[in-house]
């Protein structure tokens, strides 16, 4: 038995975990169905469909690698009670009839945002082509107005966009009708606002360069039609139910959802990495709730997951593991920022790896814990 295992690619065993046993504090430890949505949930369900469907930042141009800065991920599927470019709900709604939902992405070229480059992208979804080209064309000067943009901007290769800038500075916002979609592309350089210089032509190609990859892109996606929104479940497989249920105080900006493995490289921080772990691992799932939620083919590639994103690094050192809990990898981010939760654990169960953070160490030891519990009970 001894050499049997030799050479294996199956992982060990993980220690044995008595369940009874975990500081699960008042965190869920069952896993739940998830029933029918509602119309406006569905609605930001088809938002989140969407992420398959917009390019990453960095697949557009290699150099907007960071997506996360300050531990907060600046991507969402929203509806306009949740999120709308500059203008208020409701200018917005009556700026915009038809629409249903959308997806917003943003990309750095740095993590510091004092010298970054900034490319992001909103895509519009409405009702019909019709909609959405009324939407562009009143969207467009009310967003520009809001911004105090002046000037408009001609876009060689898409003249039918709608950009403006404000001379002397360095940023850019288009709008374009493509189909049943408005996609709103916004471009900023830090560095260069301020030392004072300009470069337009540079904006300009950049935001053709990103308009012929989000067109390529959501040509592939295929909308819902209004009337059979809600008969699209919210979950798949049971990913959502085992997901750990957000508590009502944690940020409700980006709605929990279900992502394919393109869609959660959104919400990476670090896409280039993960892209191709992912790959490795087989993640086909992820769900994004009181933390974040991975489906690996295996469990040596939820473990290869786990370890991947709780690697030591200068920013963080490691920390005690939950009581009873030996196998998970659990960290405290070193330097003093308030936007960034202080502590952060991962664990892997079976094929699954989750991650979970906090500001207060009891409470992230908690969370990964009931995560934990969810995972081992259900079928």
């Amino acid at each position: 038995m001894g050499t049997a295992g030799c050479g294996s690619d199956a992982p060990p065993p993980p220690p044995a975990v008595d369940i009874s046993q975990l500081d699960v504090g008042s965190y869920a430890t069952a896993p739940r169905e998830i029933g029918k949505p509602g119309f406006d949930r569905a609605r930001v369900t088809e938002g989140q469909r969407l992420a398959s469907f917009v390019p990453l930042p960095m697949d557009i141009e290699p150099r907007f690698t960071v997506q996360m800065v300050s531990g907060i991920s600046a991507t969402m599927g929203f509806i306009e009670t949740l999120y709308t470019p500059t203008l208020s709900a409701d200018t917005f709604r009556e700026l915009a009839p038809g629409f249903t939902a959308g997806f917003y992405s943003l990309g750095y070229s740095e993590k510091d945002v004092l010298i970054a480059n900034t490319l992001a992208n909103t895509v519009l979804l409405f009702s019909d082509q019709q909609a959405a080209t009324r939407a562009a064309a009143a969207l467009a000067p009310a967003v520009a107005a809001k911004k105090g943009l002046s000037e408009r901007v001609v876009i060689g290769k898409h003249p039918d966009a709608l950009a403006y800038w404000k001379p002397g500075t360095q940023e850019l916002y288009s709008f374009q009708a493509s189909g049943p979609y408005v996609i709103y592309t916004a471009i900023t350089d830090a560095a260069k606002v301020v030392l004072g210089t300009t470069d337009l032509p540079a904006m300009v190609a950049l935001v053709e360069k990103s308009l012929e990859a989000a067109g390529a892109r959501l040509g592939e996606f295929h909308p819902t039609p209004l009337d059979k929104l809600t008969d699209i479940p919210l979950d798949h497989d049971g990913m959502l139910g085992r997901s750990l249920p957000r508590p009502n105080d944690d940020g409700w900006d980006n709605p929990p959802g279900l992502y394919d493995r393109t869609g959660a490289l959104h919400m990476s921080a670090d896409p280039a990495r993960d892209k191709k772990l992912f790959e490795e691992a087989g993640v086909d799932w992820m769900a994004n709730n009181a933390g974040l939620l991975y489906r690996a083919k295996n469990a040596k590639g939820a473990q290869l997951i786990r370890d991947s994103h709780s690697a030591p690094s200068k920013l963080y050192r490691r920390i005690d593991s939950p009581k009873n809990l030996p196998d998970t990898r659990c960290r405290e981010y070193r330097p003093k920022d308030s936007l960034v939760s202080r502590f952060h654990c991962v664990a892997s169960y079976d094929r699954y790896a989750a991650e979970v953070w906090s500001d207060q160490r009891i409470d992230v030891l908690q969370r990964i814990s009931a995560q934990y519990a969810i995972l081992t009970k259900a079928k």
